[in-house]
């Protein structure tokens, strides 16, 4: 990887957002080499299933936005509920027993349409922190049961589970592991 340290794009105003993005922002998964020479893409406004970026230019968004805008950008009806609920109570966390309505209404409809008996609802952030979510509740169920050396995973060559030190270890994908000393221990990988 080339120094990070070379000269801006040499295009870019120097007080363009590119090149304050590339003074200011570390971006993830990201060659940054090849970001320093050609410029970070500026995704401007959204609509639907579409992105612009701020030389107009449009984009088919096919991976909705990393897969947290399903519903398409721009759904009226999600950012009024969103408002309401930011003027209410902007925030609220879970831990030390605590909790807010919002989240048990959503843990109770999400338990209607998936019925699980006995099951509860963990909300996390993203796929990543789900999967790493449920590392830590199986290691800590062994650990519960008297069986602290099961602790071995085994995942699949060529599948993708996220990007966290752990989730990022269950993907089978080696530029994921080559840069970041991946697996850790006790996830091993089969063949797909």
């Amino acid at each position: 990887m080339k120094n990070v340290s070379e000269p801006l794009h040499n295009e870019l105003a120097p007080d363009s957002i590119e090149a304050r993005d590339l003074r200011h922002l570390l971006h993830p998964n990201t060659n940054l080499g090849e970001l320093q020479r050609q410029g970070p893409t500026v995704h401007s406004e959204a609509k639907g299933v579409y992105l612009w970026d701020n030389h107009g230019k449009q984009y088919l968004e096919g991976m909705a936005g990393l897969w947290c805008t399903a519903l398409g950008y721009g759904v009226e009806e999600l950012a009024d509920a969103a408002n309401e609920q930011l003027k209410k109570l902007s925030y609220s966390q879970l831990f030390g027993g605590k909790t807010n309505e919002p989240s048990v209404l959503l843990a109770e409809k999400l338990m209607e349409i998936v019925p699980i008996e006995g099951g509860r609802v963990f909300f996390g952030l993203t796929g990543s922190d789900a999967n790493d979510t449920q590392i830590k509740l199986m290691w800590y169920y062994h650990n519960l049961m008297g069986r602290p050396e099961k602790k071995k995973i085994i995942s699949r060559w060529s599948g993708y589970h996220g990007v966290t030190v752990a989730s990022g270890s269950l993907t089978g994908l080696a530029p994921f592991h080559k840069a970041f000393d991946l697996p850790i221990q006790g996830i091993l990988h089969t063949e797909s």
